[in-house]
């Protein structure tokens, strides 16, 4: 093989390796457009969550900075009742503001210790949508401004949380 086709072929191969789902989660999250009500819509599969059909994230700031209040709301199918889930949120990279890490509050806090590392991976330019997953993207959310979005809404956001390398074979559709 002459040295000009190996070094396309290196390219070639090189190019299938970068073209692959991207990788980066989101590097410009506005706070300001963040905050508010949000509606999951979309989810992967977890057991903490197997049994709500609705979530409500309100997610509020708080009087210190980078800090943040949640109060999820979740129905459960089974019996329609109606849990109420309590958190804080800090920002933990200031630089793009889209990483996190929520603890729980009251008795179930341990003093801040029980936590998880959040990311926003992306949202739209507007923030009516916002993906957001584990840094390890082993569990992944769609959250969005509307509790009820249309089919092609929730198949264009499954289609870009795939695109982000989330695994989409299995996911709950929740909000309706």
């Amino acid at each position: 093989m002459t040295p000009i086709r190996m070094s396309a072929v290196a390219t070639a191969f090189g190019l299938a390796l970068v073209a692959g789902p991207a990788a980066a989660q989101a590097t410009n999250v506005n706070l300001g457009q963040f905050d508010g009500r949000w509606f999951e819509v979309v989810r992967s599969h977890n057991d903490v969550q197997k049994d709500c059909s609705r979530a409500q994230i309100d997610f509020n700031p708080t009087n210190r900075a980078d800090r943040y209040g949640i109060v999820v709301t979740c129905t459960r199918r089974a019996d329609g009742v109606v849990e109420t889930l309590r958190a804080n949120a800090r920002v933990t990279d200031t630089t793009t503001n889209a990483k996190f890490r929520f603890s729980l509050t009251g008795l179930l806090s341990f003093g801040g210790l029980a936590g998880q590392n959040y990311w926003v991976w992306d949202h739209a330019p507007d923030y009516s949508w916002a993906i957001m997953g584990l840094p390890n993207k082993s569990d992944w959310w769609i959250w969005h401004r509307s509790q009820s979005p249309s089919e092609a809404t929730r198949t264009q956001l499954i289609g870009r949380a795939r695109a982000l390398g989330f695994n989409t074979g299995n996911v709950v559709h929740t909000g309706r």
